[in-house]
């Protein structure tokens, strides 16, 4: 099973049956595809034998595997060469284990086929100091005469991504690709024709090896940068980019290492790979900071999967913070400001205090006359008090002190690694000392005007040392209402824009309250539906419905969310996650906005095809909630509007949740298109009981939906 993973790793397969396919493209030409399989086994074998763990994608067996396929590439089976095959397996494994760490410690390189190509550039001059024979023409079956030279040609570059240049072993990996991500494989077979195209284009010799090692260098090119970005314009293009730095590598290193005997094999791939993500890192630019993916992912998940991220703020790519103060305060200088928020330090905000658009009152000659003058500054994250200072004096309004920039300040270090640093507070303010463990919004100081600073603002920037001046990082803001009441899950708010304290509330939070074993029991319309809390051994949370659906759910100190849709279909729990899955637990929050799972929606065959066809890389939905208290009930009642471009129309759905403030969940529906509606009330509530927890149950009356207030 390991193995068949990492045969199908490159394409990002969700099942092994992809990675048997790629297999058995390569056992077509069985000289090279059992030469790849016992290199695989080999390296599986040594990590084992050496207890290292695995690398993500099984990368150490697939490296492996590739340096048994350019064995039986080159040169004739023998015994000898399969001992070369199996001595690369185990090469392949402790060159992963140690460059892997070194590469990430440097410039947050992918390990990619750096193992297999060092191992294959040592192997390879050890194949012809051995005397192995090369290897002679391939078997005449794997190039029918049926198939034309046009054809035959392309899928033969298909299959030179595995060493096996034949249109059949072409035609297999190519069916593999298309299966695990039609636009990945779409993508690459881009980049290849890319490269080719450049290479017809600069007078490529007729013949030569160049149009062959360019498109298959191009393809690889474009399968990674596509499958480390999100597939937006800007991603296209940098992919693009990426296919002409490989095929003038490809040139350029075949002119240089074949006169030495050395192929360039992937080696054009993986300097263009190397140099896009080291140039376009993001403290280059604003532009990039959240460009990368943290993880590899085939493009249909990684859009839907970033765009209901950034909704929630819950970005694995930028660092979320929440403001660092308790009042309503405006920004006065953004990222990439014009004043000193530039070069290194172009990754912060600056925030003042303004009344009648006006940051002091009277003729603002005296500190106290400023509005942000001794507010309260508290913690923006978890985090350990690294260094503060306390000591210096406030300038006068207009004045400024260039010797210690930051004035008194507090770095806060993030358990990720990061730093925050909270900055020009007021002299004798700050409260924490370094060591001090903080939690989001504990105190630390009062805002001032020391340091460099002329008037009294508060400084907030992520940075990546934890020494003063250190070049600052992408972050931010998370948890706060802006000037029209909406609660802001992802923000990098501009110049002028008003922030405010997001206070939660108690009640809202108990209302949802994820405790081990409760349980939730719903009057629907197609019968009772019970929905269950159950926790994972990994700590996940799931609400599992007793149709056999479930939903992933998490509740903060800012929000009850639910994500990835699971199970059967049950259009119930669709209409819970619906009504229920981004709630604020904000009590002065009136109004948010999502994006939720397109599938959530329970749509036909028909819709489903006519969303597919308008976003053929997938979609979300675009829902915006509304809330109210209404008193004579006492519930919380919230409106969502959902909606989905599709071609030939929008598809339109609204959603109603009813919370109480005890009871939790008491009621929803969900109106969708064709007159379809869901409805469903609640009849009782408890606990199942689990270690040690006693099993209780609450019945209560079932209330009909259409007797709850309309929102």
């Amino acid at each position: 099973m390991r193995l068949l993973v990492a045969y199908g790793s490159p394409f990002l397969a969700a099942t092994p049956s992809v990675g048997a396919l790629v297999l058995a493209a390569t056992l077509l030409d069985p000289a090279v595809g059992l030469l790849g399989l016992s290199a695989g086994l080999s390296a599986l074998g040594v990590r084992s034998l050496l207890r290292l763990p695995a690398l993500p994608g099984e990368m150490e067996v697939l490296n492996a595997a590739y340096v048994g396929l350019v064995l039986g590439a080159f040169h004739s089976w023998s015994v000898p060469l399969v001992a070369l095959a199996a001595l690369g397996g185990g090469l392949v494994v402790l060159l992963g284990s140690g460059l892997g760490p070194i590469l990430r410690r440097s410039r947050d390189l992918p390990l990619l086929g750096a193992p297999f190509l060092l191992t294959a550039w040592t192997l390879l001059p050890a194949a012809k100091a051995l005397g192995i024979p090369l290897r002679g023409i391939a078997p005449a079956f794997l190039y029918p005469s049926w198939i034309g030279s046009w054809p035959t040609t392309a899928l033969s570059t298909v299959g030179a991504l595995l060493y096996v240049p034949n249109p059949i072993s072409g035609a297999v990996l190519l069916a593999a690709v298309l299966l695990a991500s039609p636009v990945l494989g779409l993508l690459g077979l881009s980049g290849g024709a890319l490269a080719w195209g450049l290479v017809s284009a600069a007078g490529g010799l007729p013949g030569s090896s160049l149009p062959v090692l360019a498109a298959f260098n191009g393809a690889l090119t474009a399968l990674v940068l596509s499958a480390h970005t999100t597939p937006t314009r800007r991603g296209l293009a940098v992919a693009a980019g990426g296919v002409i730095a490989s095929t003038a590598f490809s040139a350029g290193l075949l002119w240089i290492l074949w006169p030495l005997g050395l192929p360039p094999l992937s080696a054009p791939f993986l300097l263009s790979v190397w140099l896009v993500r080291a140039a376009l890192r993001a403290e280059h630019g604003l532009a990039w900071s959240r460009f990368w993916l943290p993880a590899p992912a085939r493009p249909e998940e990684s859009l839907g999967r970033q765009r209901l991220a950034r909704a929630r703020g819950v970005d694995e790519a930028g660092i979320a913070l929440r403001p660092p103060f308790l009042a309503r305060m405006e920004v006065s200088q953004p990222m990439d400001g014009a004043l000193t928020h530039r070069g290194p330090w172009r990754h912060a905000l600056d925030f003042v205090r303004t009344e009648e658009g006006r940051s002091f009152r009277g003729d603002g000659d005296r500190l106290a006359d400023f509005h942000a003058f001794d507010l309260p500054v508290v913690s923006p994250a978890w985090g350990t008090v690294l260094s503060c200072r306390t000591d210096l004096p406030d300038n006068a309004p207009g004045e400024v002190n260039l010797e210690d920039n930051w004035g008194n300040h507090v770095l806060l270090q993030l358990p990720a690694g990061p730093c925050v640093l909270l900055a020009h507070l007021r002299q004798g303010s700050v409260s924490v000392a370094p060591g001090q463990w903080l939690a989001p919004g504990a105190p630390v100081g009062r805002c001032g005007n020391s340091g460099r600073s002329t008037q009294p603002h508060l400084h907030l920037h992520v940075q990546q040392g934890g020494w003063l001046g250190a070049p600052t990082a992408p972050f931010h803001l998370a948890g706060y209402l802006n000037a029209d009441g909406c609660l802001v899950l992802d923000g990098t708010p501009c110049a002028g824009e008003t922030l405010e304290h997001a206070p939660v509330s108690g009640s809202l939070s108990g209302a949802l309250a994820l405790q081990a074993g409760r349980e939730w029991r719903f009057a629907a319309d197609g019968g009772p539906w019970v929905l269950s809390v159950r926790h994972g051994l990994l700590g996940e949370t799931t609400l599992s419905s007793d149709r056999g659906a479930s939903v992933q759910a998490f509740q903060g100190d800012l929000v009850f969310s639910l994500f990835r849709r699971s199970g059967p279909s049950d259009p119930v729990l669709d209409a819970f996650a619906l009504a229920f899955g981004l709630t604020p637990l904000a009590e002065g929050c009136r109004s948010w906005r999502d994006s939720p799972e397109v599938n959530f929606l329970g749509l036909s065959a028909a819709d489903r095809l006519r969303v597919g066809l308008r976003h053929p890389l997938g979609a979300n939905l675009s829902s915006r909630y509304e809330r109210r208290w209404d008193a004579r009930s006492g519930l919380w009642i919230q409106r969502g509007e959902h909606r989905v471009p599709a071609l030939g129309g929008e598809i339109v759905a609204t959603s109603v949740g009813y919370l109480g403030e005890t009871d939790g969940p008491v009621g929803f529906r969900l109106s969708a298109g064709g007159g379809r509606e869901i409805r469903a009330g609640l009849a009782g509530f408890g606990n199942r009981g689990d270690h040690g927890i006693p099993a209780w149950s609450v019945d209560i009356a079932p209330r009909p939906v259409t007797t709850f207030p309309t929102p």
